[in-house]
């Protein structure tokens, strides 16, 4: 269902970390460089090799290992708070 132009980022253990604030700084200049960005939250044994081969890029939540169930909290929850730092909104305290 990804079209061509999709940028799709795997919420993978094996991605890349970010603070909160470089979170958002990424979210921003994507938003300014890409027209559709795809989150994708895989299941308890990660991907099909189809899959990463795809995608764009990974993002790791944490070192710590979430259940695949949490994972849609934690992550709509540091959209969230990334949303509110782009916009300087009081929501994150740095």
């Amino acid at each position: 269902k990804l079209s061509p132009a999709d940028y799709l980022i795997l919420l993978d253990e094996r991605g890349k970390t970010y603070s909160s604030i470089e979170f958002a700084g990424m979210l921003e200049k994507m938003q300014q460089n890409t027209a559709h960005l795809v989150f994708c939250i895989g299941g308890a044994y990660g991907f099909d090799d189809s899959v990463y081969q795809r995608a764009n890029a990974k993002l790791s939540l944490s070192g710590f290992t979430f259940s695949h169930q949490l994972v849609p909290l934690i992550f709509g929850e540091q959209l969230y708070r990334a949303f509110t730092i782009i916009k300087g909104e009081p929501y994150h305290h740095a």
